[in-house]
């Protein structure tokens, strides 16, 4: 997941990208960003489409109180805020995650970790990046 030489070819230029990209915050944000790599350079090859997707992810997480996300083998874990107490728990984004998770094929659960207990969210048979975007996506919206 990386801006490739072939498609921008100044170190400095990607640099500056990589710098921009890391700073948005905002789903609508990271979108426009990614148009305007479209006008400037073209289609987005592989690997940058695969780093756009990821941001998005991240972004997407962290409206849903996700700390930590992990994608590997066809599973998506996100490990909820660490600490317990956090009133985000009592929130309403954590009521409607717990209220979708079941209709979503999802499972919230706790897992025992050396520094105490933590919550994450699983969700098995993801194919790609995109799919993982969609399913925690629904989770929100």
């Amino acid at each position: 997941m990386l801006f490739p030489d072939h498609y921008i070819n100044s170190v400095t230029e990607r640099l500056t990208l990589y710098r921009e990209l890391s700073e948005l915050q905002e789903e609508r944000e990271i979108s426009a960003f990614r148009t305007r790599l479209i006008d400037r350079f073209g289609p987005l090859p592989e690997e940058a489409e695969g780093l756009m997707q990821s941001v998005m992810l991240k972004e997407i997480a962290k409206k849903l109180g996700i700390e930590k996300i992990v994608y590997k083998r066809d599973t998506l874990i996100g490990y909820f805020i660490s600490d317990g107490q956090s009133p985000f728990f009592q929130g309403s984004i954590f009521q409607q995650i717990l209220a979708k998770s079941s209709a979503l094929n999802c499972q919230v659960k706790e897992k025992k970790t050396k520094s105490g207990p933590i919550l994450l969210i699983r969700f098995d048979a993801i194919a790609s990046l995109e799919q993982a975007g969609s399913a925690l996506s629904q989770l929100v919206y």
